[in-house]
């Protein structure tokens, strides 16, 4: 079973998180579970908890990740060429990571969309928002899924 994670990065419980992946791959999944997921990292990414989790007990509940970083530094093809088109990044930024000191916009979609398309297909997707910010990246992964037909199974604290 592939499992398609969208997770927020402030989320104020990442257990939420973690306990839908047990869940799922205790009571649900009939075999391996591989969790593809945007590897955004922070100590508040959902991202960053799954991935932590299957490191410590994936093995045992046959559970395997399939971490798809956004490539913050690189545009797209048909990205706009102008200077505003591109952002400066804030100090201390974690969420867009890369080499340069801006990054493209278009980065995280075009990485929710290669998480959607990418093969084997999603039989789900788990989505977890933020519950107090805009959640842009997960929402448009969720949508991206839906229009896919996978369902999508939203998890909130």
């Amino acid at each position: 079973m592939v499992v398609l994670l969208a997770a927020g990065r402030c989320l104020p419980n990442t257990g939420i998180v973690t306990a839908a992946l047990a869940d799922l791959a205790l009571n649900i999944a009939e075999g391996p579970v591989i969790v593809r997921h945007g590897a955004c990292p922070g100590q508040m990414s959902g991202d960053q908890a799954a991935s932590d989790w299957i490191r410590a007990c994936g093995s045992w509940l046959g559970v395997l990740e399939d971490p798809m970083p956004a490539d913050w530094d690189a545009c797209a093809p048909d990205c706009p060429t102008d200077p505003g088109h591109r952002r400066t990044k804030a100090p201390g930024d974690t969420a867009h990571p890369g080499l340069l000191s801006t990054y493209c916009p278009g980065a995280g979609p075009r990485r929710n969309a290669a998480m959607v398309a990418k093969q084997p297909r999603p039989d789900l997707m788990i989505a977890a928002p933020d519950p107090h910010g805009p959640s842009y990246g997960t929402r448009n992964c969720a949508r991206l899924a839906r229009q896919a037909g996978i369902e999508v199974w939203e998890v909130r604290p």
